[in-house]
């Protein structure tokens, strides 16, 4: 019986493909066009949690907002309850709080892409930062709060390299 499944497994064995190419997946984001994608994509595109992440403060102190299953959520410190912001297609994460509260930059996955938004605090509404089709992360407010800094997969374009700037007063890139 031991040989029976010696020679089962060895059979097995040898069906199996011997190309690790065979063996590889489709990526995500194929916008991310750099040597050693995997590990661009480990490092600034966060994995899907059904937990609270990537976590922000208000600039008072008096609040945080996160991203949890997709949407932006604001709880107040010591309050058990928190308000969903955003709702709709698309995975929301990263927020980052401007210096005067009104406003929180994040990013959206949707349509195999990575844009960054803004959602004014105060009318409830979002609007987008990006529109580049690229995987645009980690959005950062200037402390004066009229620019952002993030990476952007759009580095070859880029005389900074992988960091871009936007001109939220100005609404330009």
């Amino acid at each position: 019986m031991a040989q029976r499944a010696t020679v089962a497994i060895t059979v097995l064995c040898a069906a199996a493909p011997l190309s690790p190419a065979a063996a590889q997946r489709e990526p995500v984001l194929k916008q991310v066009d750099v040597p050693h994608a995997y590990y661009w994509r480990e490092m600034y595109v966060p994995q899907v949690t059904s937990g609270p992440s990537a976590v922000t403060w208000a600039p008072d102190g008096t609040a945080l907002i996160y991203s949890m299953q997709g949407s932006l959520w604001r709880q107040r410190i010591g309050s058990s309850v928190a308000e969903q912001l955003t709702t709709g297609p698309g995975y929301d994460y990263q927020p980052d709080w401007s210096s005067d509260g009104r406003a929180v930059a994040f990013a959206r996955y949707a349509n195999d892409a990575i844009e960054l938004e803004l959602l004014d605090l105060t009318a409830g509404t979002v609007r987008a930062l990006t529109a580049n089709g690229a995987v645009n992360v980690e959005p950062r407010w200037s402390p004066e709060g009229g620019r952002l800094a993030f990476v952007s997969s759009l580095y070859n374009l880029q005389p900074v390299g992988p960091l871009s700037l936007a001109d939220v007063v100005a609404g330009r890139q």
